[in-house]
């Protein structure tokens, strides 16, 4: 018997649109100073609250995003990030 997994393999390379949230995660540290929130980050990308957390979660689960605990804006561009950008 073989040991497969179920379902899709995950992916870890970055997808088009996870590197455009990376981007404006970026754009938006640069101009002022601090993350935007899920609904600011949201705001930006044109997309719901929902699908800005999931992209957010994906990146800190592929290594390009950390969240820092305790903050409200807690998240830090990684350097794995700054390679992609």
């Amino acid at each position: 018997m073989t040991n497969k997994t179920r379902g899709r393999r995950p992916v870890q390379e970055i997808t088009d649109p996870q590197r455009r949230t990376l981007k404006e995660i970026r754009r938006f540290l640069r101009k002022r100073g601090f993350p935007p929130t899920m609904k600011e980050l949201a705001d930006i990308l044109g997309i719901s609250h929902s699908s800005a957390h999931d992209q957010v979660s994906q990146l800190v689960r592929k290594g390009y995003l950390k969240r820092e605990p305790k903050k409200a804006r807690g998240l830090a561009i990684t350097d794995k990030a700054q390679e992609q950008l």
